[in-house]
């Protein structure tokens, strides 16, 4: 890596990864099962990792020098690298080294990363190293399941000595980041097929690509009208030759019931009409499928499937395509999709995918320029029932759910997920858990082991949002500059519910801001009196956020009273929900400092602060139209 700053190419994804971890002795023979493309025919990652230590090879077509790097942020300030390279001698040279956060770089004291071979040809370089997983090195980052921006350069020249002031820069085109989970875990992806299988492709039908570098292109369709009970057993990923390039990512939406069906076989841009009636974009929301650059074929586990043709299943599916076209390159025409492969042999188990976090709505909000900002949602399974009484697992109660697999979803906003499992007021285990969250990488991650979610289990979903870059409150929504806090369980069998979302008692928490609310949706103001019948979220943009009272929000948010809807095919169940307690945490972010009573104290000096902001308040409004519903 060069001293010099580096801009990175963020290239994001969406798939679906279940490999199984590697356990040998990691060497120079060590079949590497896992693979990445970093740059299309340029720079090819592969590696294999066991309890301890993970081995890394890089495939770059160059005689110079090649560097990977780990970085938290995807910039090359503050990350971890190891450059190698042959040079005009036959001579292999490795250096370990982290880039400070003036972007110099400096090589380790301690060289942790062991070379393993590095050889070149005619055309490419091949390096391939090894390096424990937790160095306890400072300059190093240790490497967990939590997915890393991986970071890569390389150059056509060699460095002339192994002092890093003598790596040479490389160009703009030969550098660039990629989120990736390099530890990834769980069930091998490949089962043989059925004897008695169909398939049913959901592809695009030669769409002319547009000549931009990011484009979300929709289509909606109808399945296969299926006269009896099929299951959906695997998803294969289908992209036309030649256009890998350029398809980024690609995912199947089960569609509501009511969707607007003047859409059906027509392609148009995902998120542009999101207000117009129906639209699929806001009827089209439950994950069937998901692939990006590097996913493989999806297998569902061998004893349970996902049900098509009954009267609940799907009927119709929106398929969203994400090209990535950064050269602008015109006259591409596209055919990609996923093929569905489905079979009338019933598997023992119905599969079910369940909604779990934070209902998304306008009194879930972020403040401004924070750090870290956490909120939470809870699911109680305690009225789970299993959907078909014959699939209750041997043993097991009904409304159990054996979790298989879990999709994490939060927006542009969103840095760490996890999904706590409590039993009895005390947390038991993760569903789920990514602690670098990347939107660009939203991933179904089968789970380390099959965990069974028993009926009146707690599910709380959890999600650290950072705002340093924006000036306004983010409340929560739809639209991808808007935030929200969900988790997807795959699991079996099937229970009676689909979606299991909450939201805290805003009442309770306006107080700590300095406010008194009605007790009715859409909660106007009824203290001060300055700000009488306005609505919270209408003044968000007014308060004078301090780093104590964003904490003490938190606080409050996550002590509340949490009212829960479960909804089933029928009517939707209501509950009242509390937060447990949860367990310490030694890097928990230092909201702890301050008290929630110190906010009740300070509310007075807070409502003087506010009523100073009225006439702001009054121009604020004055162009800004705002629908309640």
């Amino acid at each position: 890596m060069s001293a010099k700053m580096m801009a990175p190419v963020v290239i994001m994804m969406m798939m679906i990864v279940g490999v199984m971890k590697v356990s040998c002795s990691l060497n120079a023979t060590t079949n590497l099962t896992l693979s990445a493309v970093l740059a299309p025919d340029d720079f090819h990652l592969s590696w294999a990792f066991d309890s301890d230590q993970i081995v890394l090879e890089a495939r770059v077509r160059t005689r110079g020098w090649v560097g990977l790097g780990l970085s938290s942020t995807g910039m090359m300030a503050g990350s971890d690298v190891v450059i190698g390279w042959v040079d005009s001698a036959a001579a292999t040279h490795l250096v370990d080294a982290h880039i400070e956060m003036d972007r110099s770089l400096v090589r380790d004291a301690s060289q942790d990363y062991k070379l393993v071979g590095l050889s070149e040809n005619g055309t490419h370089t091949v390096m391939r190293v090894v390096r424990a997983l937790r160095t306890y090195d400072a300059n190093d980052r240790n490497i967990t399941e939590d997915t890393v921006r991986l970071i890569w350069a390389y150059s056509t020249d060699d460095p002339k000595s192994e002092n890093v002031t003598d790596v040479p820069y490389h160009s703009a085109a030969t550098r660039g980041s990629k989120s990736i989970q390099l530890l990834r875990q769980g069930f091998p992806t490949e089962q043989p097929l059925p004897q008695n299988y169909s398939t049913f492709d959901v592809v695009q039908s030669q769409f002319l690509i547009p000549p931009v570098e990011t484009n979300y292109v929709c289509n909606v369709m109808q399945l296969p009208n299926l006269t009896k009970k099929h299951h959906l057993i695997k998803v294969q990923p289908l992209v036309q030759a030649g256009n890998t390039r350029f398809v980024h990512h690609m995912i199947v939406y089960a569609c509501e019931t009511n969707v607007n069906m003047s859409y059906i076989n027509t392609t148009f841009q995902c998120y542009s009409s999101m207000g117009a009636t129906n639209h699929p974009s806001a009827r089209c929301l439950s994950v069937l499928a998901a692939w990006a650059v590097g996913g493989e074929t999806f297998d569902y586990p061998a004893d349970a499937g996902y049900s098509l043709g009954m009267d609940a299943d799907p009927k119709v599916v929106m398929l969203e395509m994400h090209y990535n076209n950064p050269q602008a390159a015109s006259g591409v025409s596209d055919s990609s999709g996923l093929r569905l492969y489905y079979t009338p042999n019933l598997r023992k188990y119905d599969t079910g995918i369940l909604e779990t976090g934070i209902l998304p709505n306008i009194y879930h909000f972020i403040p401004p320029k924070t750090t870290s900002f956490t909120s939470y949602g809870i699911c109680n399974t305690r009225s789970f029932v299993t959907a078909n009484s014959n699939d209750t697992l041997q043993g097991q109660v009904s409304g159990t759910m054996n979790v298989f697999a879990t999709m994490l979803h939060s927006h542009l906003a969103g840095i760490a997920i996890q999904v706590r499992h409590f039993r009895n007021g005390n947390q038991i285990g993760n569903l789920g858990r990514d602690m670098g969250y990347d939107f660009g990488l939203q991933e179904t991650r089968y789970l380390n082991n099959l965990t069974a979610v028993l009926p009146g289990d707690q599910v709380v979903t959890e999600c650290t949002y950072r705002t340093t870059t924006r000036t306004v409150t983010t409340t929560g929504g739809l639209g991808t500059m808007n935030e929200m806090c969900l988790s997807f369980l795959y699991y079996y069998p099937k229970v009676n519910i689909g979606l299991c979302r909450s939201m805290y008692d805003i009442t309770t928490v306006a107080p700590v801001m300095g406010f008194t609310l009605n007790s009715q949706w859409p909660y106007y103001i009824t203290s001060p009196q300055a700000f009488f019948r306005y609505f919270l979220f209408e003044i968000y943009d007014v308060i004078p956020w301090t780093e104590q009272l964003v904490c003490q929000v938190e606080s409050a948010a996550r002590n509340a009273t949490q009212y829960v809807s479960s909804l089933n095919d029928l009517f939707p169940i209501l509950s009242v929900e509390k937060i447990p307690k949860l367990p310490t945490d030694p890097t928990a972010q230092p909201c702890s400092k301050f008290t929630i009573s110190t906010a009740k104290g300070s509310a007075p000096e807070m409502n003087a602060a506010l009523t100073t902001l009225l006439p702001v308040l009054l121009l604020h409004l004055m162009g800004t139209a705002l629908l309640v519903a």
